[in-house]
């Protein structure tokens, strides 16, 4: 519960230069990101929402870092796609409940989000190259590949990635994806500073248990490497034991393979400050 109430309030009392971006990792995929003008939270998977539905197998190897219904208000909160651990139901329902929060999501999951409560005011739908501003941040979405592109009856994609604008600084959180040819063409033109991107990979085990697969460690730095990414950020490990990969392969490839590449490997509930 320290840790909790630490987290909160450090996000709330962190006062951020115009030229830099704090940075907390909330595990999985889910962070929060603080410029001087807005905060935002994206695939944030606070809750044991996935254990609940799924049972043990799907224990987290350590308690959420932080509560819902603890954090700060925040401006908006993206959600790249409806997998229990990154559209968590737990969470999302305690943000509900604070005032003027926005959920940024794929048009394809909006009934869904419905479903739990959210009003259309509350809601922004997107999908491959449409953007939107809320508050200081300017949002694009681009398709993600989870194992294959797929997509509702109207043509919405149901796998988004996000390039979020803090005013001069680019962030690229990639969501759930494999590599594939169009993503460096997309992303290369956006000149990102930080790329967000998963190491966890797919192997036959996962994929006979059901587990969709995400890029490895070597593909994720080497999208980093390809747009041109100042900083990756290797993500979507450290909370499911049985889908779970060592962010150390990541530090040793690049270190071998991009050298001129920086690259940082976020603790659990650990503040980084990105300046430019």
């Amino acid at each position: 519960m320290t840790l909790q109430r630490n987290i909160a309030a450090e996000i709330e009392a962190t006062i951020v230069p115009d030229n830099a971006l704090a940075i907390w990792a909330l595990g999985q995929c889910g962070y929060i990101f603080k410029s001087s003008k807005c905060t935002v939270g994206i695939d944030l998977y606070i809750s044991n929402w996935v254990e609940e539905l799924s049972g043990g197998k799907w224990s987290r190897m350590s308690p959420p870092p932080v509560a819902p219904e603890a954090l700060p208000p925040l401006d908006a909160v993206l959600c790249s796609h409806h997998h229990e651990d990154h559209m968590d139901k737990r969470s999302l329902t305690a943000l509900r409940m604070k005032d003027g929060t926005r959920v940024v999501a794929p048009r394809a999951h909006l009934a869904t989000l419905r479903e739990w409560g959210f009003g259309d005011d509350r809601l922004v739908g997107l999908n491959h190259e449409e953007t939107v501003r809320i508050a200081d941040v300017e949002i694009k979405a681009f398709a993600a590949m989870h194992d294959t592109f797929e997509q509702d009856e109207d043509g919405n994609h149901f796998f988004l990635g996000y390039v979020l604008r803090f005013g001069d600084i680019a962030v690229y959180h990639a969501g759930d994806t494999i590599g594939f040819p169009e993503l460096p063409r997309w992303l290369a033109p956006e000149r990102v500073d930080a790329a967000f991107l998963p190491i966890n990979g797919r192997d036959y085990k996962r994929t006979a248990s059901g587990i969709v697969g995400n890029m490895n460690y070597r593909e994720a730095a080497d999208l980093a490497s390809d747009i041109g990414a100042r900083m990756a950020f290797p993500m979507h490990y450290g909370v499911f034991r049985h889908n779970d990969e060592n962010p150390a392969y990541f530090a040793d490839y690049v270190y071998q393979a991009y050298p001129e590449l920086p690259f940082h490997l976020m603790r659990l509930g650990e503040r980084f400050v990105y300046w430019k």
